[in-house]
């Protein structure tokens, strides 16, 4: 079976993690840490994600392995969805024409392996994931069969294709983590529980996380929400998933059932079960939810892991003439190259190694995660390093390093102990911050040369950092770079990911379209264009206030737009984002770089959550930890999220497995009912810059709400979030300054936009016409529309100063006529690259 590995990501600047795929003809594996942009970043390549069977998380489990992983594994199961589907009409016709049923060719279930609080992590999100038409299955991996000598060579996991031992790496003892600080309260928050914030003492049993993950989240079907029905322990059966309720905790039955010969000491025992279907849910039973429950709680894990992988050995060639001599019939040929012993001439016994070659050992690879330098003992330390056997054929180290490991001297040294071994450097200080993306660089570039003021370059250096010593033999991990494992081992067989050509790109808008620029440049400029902007505008708070769209885009990240986030940057006051989708911090990094990044994260003072389908969340947690990572110094920051309960109880989860500043943060928004808590709420604590928070029901999924933050300078801003358009929004945000609404179809889509719960452009206008917005910025269009429409200046008129969003655009809320004025040459831009 022919086995490939290939670098698909490495650490930049908006692609963080590193992930190996490894891959043949029949299924496709990855390998690392799918951190945020992941898939993204498959798609820029078009690697087959549809193929992935199994992920390997190397690490310590926390946000940095998970938040690019929920979002891989959804577009594996739409892949999925969409094979079955097409199989099913296939099928049809088949049977219409007498013909035999096709098989469905698309695999049954994902594999995620991983170490500590992997089961924690993914079950902390099943508020806002759930029964998703995949199935996966969860792989913790608490033990360690061989920490001081290997007793057998047996692998941990293993299919048809390859081998997987597995290889834990241990903190150092003297070194243990931060302690979880303890919340302070603010106007509108949850009282904390008795037990929020207790240290405990280990680790969660993984089992009952896991039971969520692959019951309610992953259950490969439409069906189920998480509710447990009662019933009595004698009348299980042995497939049912049991749980009991004990001291006000749920948890998983672990005792005797009927059927295995061991007597039930109380058989009417009242436990709860999935139910089959819907039709057995008695609502007036005693009836339990486990997706509202919190997790038993757990600790930071003081695990890394790491993995070694080899193919299986390959049967060596079969020589038929050599068969024939000793009297081999044909038809036994096969029995041979099976492994099984045939008669020849004379009764003989001939065995497969009389006919064929030597059997060829397969090749493997290791993957190194050392986050910092607390595991560098234990990894050197590891038997497997010494065994001959084990090693054999292991031809190329993936080091996955944390900040500053590139230039340690014990990891020098190991390299140079294994100088058979090719070794890659897959670190922040060894690989260039190159584009990954090229897509989206390259328009922003074109889109830069219509409009400088708008559209600034993005930041990225294609330099190798990191000084190796002389003669050192470390290769720097780069995007695309291939090796073939089998059947014949061949390094160099990719093609390593270009650096884009930014100059060409920019140089590629023609003539017409720079003419329509310059233009606009010389209306813009006009002073009389000036003193009529003054004029309509002098009543507008805070017109230096910069907008910022990070992602334009639904659903799940595109080619040019990534999904939901828009920053609000008002000098003075304070920092605001609108949603926070995967990505969203790296879209900041690209677009900023990290000194200015470090001064927006100081500068955050609230996030708003509009509802929880993924591609409007999923980067929340990572941005809140990058933001406690740069307030650490300063005790009193804090940071306000508006969002709903079942939101809040999810970070507060995830901050079990890591310190992501949890106890920083404040819910003026959170009630025990959030179902009523909408209207206006007052903010009395003036750390956040704002007034108020005003939040209005919009019929889209459940608890979706529309919100204005009103800023202590008067400022109003108005965000729909995802919705159909509404009278209510309209209405209570009467007068807003600036209306920032969702725009996913265009207006010949109505009927799609009415069964999806979106709006068109002309609905979005509409609204921001009964609101009386002052100025309106268009956003979350559909991945469909590659580059999206650029709307004419005359669809503006009526509804106020309109603006199409971008990806990466920065527009102050004084210069939206400004940017309407270089719309044409943009449209025109977009016409000639030939993308809706």
């Amino acid at each position: 079976m022919a086995t490939s590995v290939e670098i698909a990501a490495v650490p930049t600047l908006d692609t963080p993690g590193t992930c190996l795929f490894v891959h043949n003809e029949r299924r496709a594996y990855v390998f690392g840490r799918p951190s945020e942009g992941t898939q993204r970043a498959f798609n820029s390549r078009r690697l087959g994600m549809g193929s992935t069977e199994h992920v390997f998380l190397s690490g310590s489990v926390s946000w940095d392995q998970v938040g690019g992983l929920f979002g891989y594994i959804l577009t594996v199961g739409g892949t999925l969805e969409a094979s079955r589907e097409q199989t099913a009409i296939l099928n049809e016709e088949r049977q219409k024409k007498g013909q035999k049923a096709a098989k469905v060719g698309a695999f049954e279930a994902i594999g995620i392996h991983g170490g500590e609080n992997l089961c924690h992590s993914l079950a902390a999100c099943r508020p806002v994931i759930l029964r998703q038409p995949v199935s996966v299955l969860t792989y913790e991996h608490r033990t360690d069969r061989r920490a001081k000598t290997i007793e057998d060579l047996e692998p941990d996991w293993q299919d048809d294709a390859i081998r997987v031992w597995n290889i834990p790496v241990q903190r150092e003892r003297s070194i243990s983590p931060q302690k979880r600080r303890r919340s302070s309260s603010i106007v509108g928050d949850l009282k904390p529980s008795s037990t929020q914030f207790k240290e405990w003492a280990k680790l969660s049993d993984p089992e009952y996380a896991a039971t969520l993950v692959e019951k309610t989240m992953f259950n490969g079907h439409l069906k189920g929400n998480g509710v447990l029905i009662p019933t009595q322990l004698s009348q299980i059966k042995p497939t049912d998933t049991v749980f009991v309720r004990k001291d006000g905790d749920v948890r998983l039955y672990k005792g005797p059932r009927p059927g295995d010969g061991t007597e039930l000491s109380n058989p009417d025992e009242t436990v709860w079960i999935f139910p089959e279907h819907e039709g057995l849910i008695d609502r007036t039973a005693n009836l339990i939810n486990v997706t509202h429950r919190p997790l038993p709680p757990t600790i930071y894990s003081q695990t890394s892991m790491c993995y070694l992988v080899k193919c299986h050995d390959r049967r060596g060639k079969f020589n038929p003439a050599r068969a024939k001599e000793l009297g081999v019939a044909t038809t036994d040929f096969k029995h041979l190259t099976q492994g099984q012993s045939v008669t020849g001439k004379d009764g003989m016994t001939v065995t497969p190694g009389m006919v064929l070659g030597e059997m060829q050992l397969g090749n493997g690879f290791i993957v190194a995660d050392i986050e910092s330098r607390d595991f560098l003992d234990s990894f050197f330390e590891r038997p497997e390093w010494s065994n001959t056997e084990l090693m054999a054929n292991v031809v190329t180290l993936y080091w996955i390093l944390g900040p500053g490991l590139a230039n340690d001297a014990r990891i020098h040294q190991f390299i140079q102990e294994h100088p058979n071994l090719k070794h890659v450097f897959c670190a922040q200080d060894t690989c260039p911050n190159m584009i990954a993306l090229a897509g989206p660089s390259e328009l922003q570039t074109k889109l830069r040369r219509i409009d400088p003021e708008r559209f600034t370059l993005l930041k990225y250096d294609n330099t190798v950092k990191g000084d190796i010593p002389p003669g050192l033999k470390v290769e720097h991990g780069r995007i695309g770079s291939k090796m073939s494992l089998m059947p014949r081992l061949r390094f160099d067989t990719g093609t390593v990911a270009p650096f884009p050509n930014l100059a060409e790109a920019a140089q590629s808008v023609s003539d017409e379209i720079m003419d329509l620029a310059r233009k606009a440049q010389e209306e813009t400029s006009d002073p009389e264009f000036l003193k009529r902007i003054e004029e309509d505008e002098k009543d507008i708070p805070n017109r230096d206030a910069e907008i910022i769209p990070l992602g334009t885009g639904s659903s799940i990240p595109g080619k040019y737009r990534n999904v939901s986030a828009t920053l609000i940057r008002v000098p003075g006051i304070g920092n605001y984002l609108l949603d926070c989708g995967e990505g969203t911090l790296g879209q900041i990094r690209r677009l900023f770089g990290d000194e200015e990044t470090g001064n927006i994260l100081r500068g955050m003072k609230c996030i708003v959550i509009s509802h929880l389908h993924a591609d409007h969340h999923l980067g929340v947690p990572s941005f809140i930890k990058a933001w406690y990572e740069h307030t650490l110094e300063d005790s009193n920051a804090k940071l306000a999220i508006s969002c709903i309960s079942r939101y809040r109880g999810l970070l507060e989860e995830v901050s079990q497995v890591e310190d992501i500043g949890f106890h920083r943060l404040h819910f003026p928004s959170c009630s025990q009912s959030d179902k009523f808590n909408t209207g206006r709420r007052e903010v009395k604590d003036d750390s956040f810059g704002l007034r108020s928070i005003t939040r209005v029901a919009v019929p889209h999924c459940w608890l979706s709400f529309a919100t204005e933050i009103e800023l202590t300078s008067g400022l109003r801003i108005a965000y729909s979030g995802d919705c159909r358009p509404s009278d209510d929004f309209a209405r209570e945000c009467e007068g807003a300054h600036l209306l920032v609404h969702e725009c996913t179809f265009d207006d010949d889509m109505l009927s799609h936009a009415k069964k999806k719960k979106h709006s068109t452009m002309g609905e979005a206008l509409s609204v921001a016409h009964k609101m009386k917005a002052r100025r309106t910025l268009l956003t979350h269009f559909s991945q469909r529309y590659v580059k999206s429409d650029s709307l004419k200046r005359e669809d503006a008129g009526e509804a106020g100063e309109v603006l199409m969003a971008f990806d990466h655009m920065r527009v102050r809320l004084g210069d939206f006529k400004k940017a309407a004025a270089f719309q044409p040459a943009i449209a025109q831009m977009l016409a000639d690259a030939g993308d809706k």
